[in-house]
């Protein structure tokens, strides 16, 4: 089991989850959402997104009629400090292409995955056990198994 305090001084990358427990104060991982983004704000960690992360989040408030919050989402998050987020380049796109050849990953969790290697992050974090493989160089965490 992975503790809060060992993203101290790495390099973190966060999958669309993270975000919706943030936002949405959900109750089981909301508040160790926020402590991961606090972790963040304050430079303990630097951390990294895809641009699909706001892609993800923007579709629920469009479906409830809510454009003004899909908007705030992407006009806000990427100015959020010290959190990067990275358009999908060529380079990404044939790293999540190998990746879901060798672990049979969802294209949006390759993605995801492949921009947190470009960017040369240590940790990625998530909820989503279908992406817990094996990839060297990065350890993938479920934020159900992180303690404060």
């Amino acid at each position: 089991m992975a503790r809060l305090n060992e993203i101290n001084s790495k390099k973190i990358a966060l999958d669309t989850v993270v975000f919706i427990y943030a936002l949405e104060a959900n109750d089981e991982f909301g508040e160790l959402a926020k402590q991961i983004f606090v972790a963040i704000e304050q430079e303990e960690c630097r951390g990294f997104a895809s641009d699909l992360v706001l892609a993800e989040l923007m579709v629920k408030p469009l479906r409830e009629g809510k454009p003004e919050i899909a908007e705030e989402y992407a006009s806000e998050l990427p100015n959020f400090p010290n959190l990067k987020f990275l358009c999908p380049t060529r380079d990404i796109i044939i790293t999540a292409a190998k990746l879901r050849g060798s672990n049979n990953l969802k294209l949006i969790n390759a993605l995801h995955l492949a921009t947190a290697i470009n960017a040369e992050c240590q940790i990625f974090i998530t909820n989503d056990a279908a992406m817990k493989c094996n990839i060297s160089h990065i350890d993938i965490w479920l934020i159900s198994e992180i303690e404060f």
